[in-house]
């Protein structure tokens, strides 16, 4: 080989090795940048039930999260059997023979699980709303009804401050 085609061949070698290294540095950047966004996606902030709490007042907050709190351990095992109950459902798709009514008859038992779990919880709330005054119910109503805005925060309404008690009486127009 002379002089001249290896001296070629080492650059184009350079060139390809640093498009390479590139290629793998911006992979890895794009990457974590993307399960951050991901990660945060997933679990945007606090829970609307306990998000909700905020439109209570300090005492009303305690004795709300106490009652949220109530049904928790229940609901965390139903959640997680529903896990266990979708995943093993998603892993029979690989079964053969395949059976798609089974398939399809152990995910709709995951998500039965899930709505009981749900429903469990949906429950507290009710009955503790039902122990509030008509303007603390309003407030806790909307709070509850709000949805996230787009950063996966609930929004506060038109104005961004947090309320520590019942909505005020509006204004009177003149």
């Amino acid at each position: 080989m002379s002089q001249r085609n290896l001296t070629i061949a080492l650059f184009v070698s350079l060139a390809v090795n640093l498009f390479a290294i590139g290629a793998v540095v911006g992979g890895l950047v794009i990457g974590t940048r993307m399960a951050e966004g991901r990660e945060s996606a997933m679990r945007p902030g606090p829970p609307p039930f306990f998000q909700a709490a905020e439109s209570l007042s300090p005492e009303r907050q305690d004795a709300y999260r106490q009652t949220i709190r109530g049904e928790a351990g229940q609901v965390r095992r139903k959640l997680t059997e529903a896990g266990r109950v979708r995943r093993e459902a998603w892993s029979n798709l690989g079964d053969e023979p395949f059976d798609p009514a089974a398939v399809r008859r152990d995910l709709a038992r995951a998500q039965a699980i899930e709505a009981e779990a749900r429903s469990a919880v949906e429950g507290r709330v009710v009955d503790f709303a039902g122990e509030l005054s008509l303007q603390e119910r309003q407030a806790f109503a909307e709070a509850l009804a709000r949805p996230p805005s787009r950063d996966g925060r609930r929004s506060r309404g038109p104005r961004d401050e947090r309320r520590t008690g019942p909505p005020e009486e509006p204004t009177p127009a003149p």
